[in-house]
């Protein structure tokens, strides 16, 4: 019976530990608690701060942290995405968080030849991006298409080789 006792106290003990720890993790953060660099970021939320969603301040804070470790040139273009996002139809933002969840559920591999190959663009002189430009917008509808379907199905212009290597070791992982 003692035996009983002990264990039902200490399984209580347990359980009011976990729910301590529980509500000390999720909670709410107070506008005194963010540093003066974020609350400077944050200042237009500091009159609702209390009736944003805990889940929405662990992110806005997190945004605030990132904003203030930018370089002046990093913010000028985060600023110029947001106006881009801002007037892009519903429509065009549905199919970009499309292609993100596509991205980000590739294999690692793809992924890291598809930045290389963005890499290797944005490094090109201005003229040479001009000219492959150009160059896409004589195409025809079909070619265009036809190129769009190769390089989707070998991703960053890889050789199919690349593709069918990472095909089979997916395969042989399984």
């Amino acid at each position: 019976m003692n035996k009983t006792i002990f264990n039902l106290a200490l399984s209580y003990l347990l359980l009011f530990a976990v729910v301590t720890y529980a509500k000390a993790e999720n909670t709410a953060l107070s506008w005194d608690q963010l540093s003066m660099d974020q609350q400077s970021v944050l200042k237009n939320f500091e009159q609702q701060w209390t009736e944003i969603p805990d889940e929405r301040k662990q992110r806005l804070v997190k945004g605030a942290t990132r904003w203030n470790g930018m370089t002046p040139a990093q913010r000028e273009l985060a600023k110029q995405r947001l106006q881009q996002w801002k007037q892009t139809s519903p429509e065009d933002k549905e199919i970009m968080r499309q292609r993100m969840k596509e991205f980000h559920d590739l294999p690692l591999e793809l992924k890291q030849a598809m930045r290389k190959k963005y890499q290797w663009f944005n490094d090109l002189p201005e003229e040479e991006k001009e000219q492959l430009h150009n160059r896409w917008q004589n195409l025809s509808p079909e070619k265009k298409q036809e190129i769009s379907n190769r390089l989707r199905s070998t991703p960053a212009g890889q050789p199919p080789s690349l593709q069918n290597n990472l095909n089979q070791q997916q395969k042989g992982a399984r």
